[in-house]
């Protein structure tokens, strides 16, 4: 299943972001697994992060990505499978 822009996944579509990551190389990287595995997903530019108390700091650019509500248990699984585990998303699970 391709990459395709967060609108198409359309309206009433719960999606969550699975993944965050950092690089470039780390984002492909997930796209790569989630592709894998037969997965629809959405790739969005995002900013984290800014100026502490203290004023230092920039906000850092990296990538969401988001995946439907109902796979992201497959997601997820395919992602750690991968070794792709510091961008996972907190599942609330102990």
């Amino acid at each position: 299943m391709p990459r395709q822009p967060l609108e198409q996944f359309g309206e009433g579509t719960e999606v969550v972001r699975v993944y965050f990551a950092l690089g470039l190389e780390e984002a492909r990287r997930a796209e790569a697994v989630l592709d894998g595995a037969g997965l629809t997903f959405a790739v969005e530019v995002e900013e984290v992060g800014g100026p502490t108390m203290f004023g230092f700091g920039r906000p850092r650019r990296g990538a969401g990505v988001w995946i439907r509500e109902s796979e992201v248990d497959a997601a997820c699984t395919a992602l750690e499978a991968a070794g792709l585990v510091k961008g996972l998303v907190d599942r609330g699970e102990d």
